[in-house]
């Protein structure tokens, strides 16, 4: 009887340790009929979101109301200075999926593809497929979706900008005299779900009941088209921002010393869109128009971005889940006179980047340097995917662990001719010749002092050595960038 109870006891504790671990594990018999613990893999939710600068509350900015990415923030760790390498939707996104440096001959503009430009690099949702990953992409993660599309197990892209709802829209592009787009914003009575952005969310979280009930890990993929051009949503949306709640820029005028080549006209909203002058500062009320329209999209892709997130909690995945959110770039609204973005200015460059990690750090702000093409070397090192060797960002874990710390002192970004080193001190962009080589055109800002860029600096004589010490890094990334073209690429 003792023999007995010992082994039935036996048989309890091993069944008891069987159901713990396999919560967080799965556990498989060798050969040698040994039991042998495999920790599952970490899943990702990669939520991208159109033209979003870091206008949130989280980020110190009570005018929008965001209380979902806020929350998102809360559960983890927010970069206060995180930027894009290139301000221009295709030609970042390709930079954030492949993990290349943008140069002057390489992803260059919003049509830009990766995978012609950079046939030989391994794509981020390649290598998590590689390591036995189900890749799925919902809405705009490229700017075109046959970007690397059979690195993706799953890829749905009929998701669309311009899905216009309102009658007065809808008539006013069916007769329109010229091939824009239609009107810069609309308001509708409809659902949530009827936009493109709403009917991608729920994509996304029927994928998520449907990927709850296997085993595989998961890199899920959720693009957002909003808040960018057209700003088109649901009429409450709208309602929610009054005259009064509206901030106008208070520099619309290019920055006092800075050459020409500092500013730029606008023409994505002027030439596409309808009821925008050719030139000049735009009338008092559109501007407002603008800025409501902007505010209110963002409200309500946040009000996506919470269905989403609360379905991954409610199915218990979060636990093993990276969140990571990020806006391709920056957007100006009205700050030196311009809308959209097209710049190396911070309203251009400055993107909002969070990260909600499992072990990780939650609800702190770091002021770490981070650039997008540290994005790809992060999510594998979490994942624990060997990162290829052909990538030069840093991995932003060590922050996520410990946010005082500083992996890099400055970031590169750049848009067409004008190439941009920024740290903690200074921005300083060099503008270069067709042949990529620098010209006198070089602007200098003191962000210690002048957060809003409104004075260039460079060309006062007591700034001459910190101008030469900005130029030679430049010419030493110049350099880098140059030295391992497309072909030598090695994986």
């Amino acid at each position: 009887m003792k023999l007995i109870s010992s082994s039935f006891k036996a048989l309890l504790l091993l069944y008891l340790i069987f159901n713990i671990l396999s919560c967080g594990s799965k556990i498989t018999a060798n050969k040698n009929d040994h039991f042998k613990i495999e920790k599952k893999k970490q899943n990702i939710l990669f939520i991208a979101i159109d033209d979003l600068r870091p206008m949130l509350n989280s980020y110190g900015n009570s005018q929008i109301i965001t209380p979902n990415l806020d929350k998102l923030a809360a559960e983890g760790v927010q970069f206060n200075n995180a930027y894009c390498n290139v301000a221009v939707c295709g030609a970042s996104r390709a930079t954030i999926m492949t993990g290349i440096r943008p140069s002057a001959t390489r992803f260059v503009s919003y049509y830009t593809r990766a995978d012609k430009e950079v046939p030989e690099a391994v794509s981020l949702h390649g290598i998590f497929k590689k390591n036995g990953y189900k890749t799925i992409s919902y809405g705009k993660i490229f700017h075109n979706a046959k970007d690397f599309k059979n690195d993706w197990s799953e890829i749905d892209d009929t998701h669309t900008q311009f899905d216009y709802q309102s009658k007065e829209a809808l008539k006013l592009i069916k007769n329109k005299p010229d091939r824009k787009r239609g009107p810069a914003f609309e308001y509708t009575e409809v659902s949530d779900e009827t936009y493109s952005d709403g009917k991608t969310t729920n994509k996304a979280i029927q994928k998520l009941k449907e990927l709850k009930k296997t085993e595989e890990p998961f890199f899920l993929a959720v693009g957002y088209v909003s808040p960018h051009l057209p700003f088109i949503q649901p009429t409450k949306y709208g309602e929610l921002y009054k005259d009064k709640d509206l901030v106008m820029a208070d520099n619309p005028f290019k920055p006092k010393n800075a050459p020409k080549q500092a500013v730029h006209n606008s023409s994505e909203l002027r030439n596409m869109y309808m009821g925008i002058p050719k030139e000049g500062l735009l009338p008092t009320k559109l501007s407002k128009d603008l800025v409501r329209g902007y505010y209110a999209s963002v409200s309500y892709t946040d009000v996506l971005v919470g269905k989403l997130i609360k379905q991954l909690d409610d199915l218990g995945l979060r636990d093993n889940t990276t969140i990571i959110l990020w806006g391709d770039h920056g957007f100006f609204l009205g700050e030196h006179g311009m809308w959209t973005k097209h710049s190396t200015l911070n309203e251009a460059i400055h993107v909002p980047l969070i990260v909600s990690s499992p072990g990780m750090k939650k609800n702190v702000k770091t002021t770490a340097m981070t650039e997008y093409i540290d994005i790809y070397p992060s999510l594998c090192e979490i994942a624990g995917i060997e990162i290829p060797k052909y990538l030069t960002g840093t991995s932003f874990v060590p922050v996520l662990k410990d946010p005082n710390l500083e992996v890099k002192s400055e970031i590169y970004t750049r848009y067409r001719k004008g190439e941009a080193v920024v740290d903690h001190n200074y921005s300083y962009t060099e503008f270069v010749n067709k042949k990529g080589e620098p010209t006198n055109a070089f602007m200098l800002f003191d962000i210690k002092n002048d957060k809003k860029q409104n004075v260039d600096i460079s060309k006062q004589p007591r700034n001459a050595k910190t101008v030469e010490k900005y130029r030679e890094k430049l010419k030493a990334m110049r350099k880098q960038v140059n030295k391992n073209p497309i072909e030598n690429i090695v994986k």
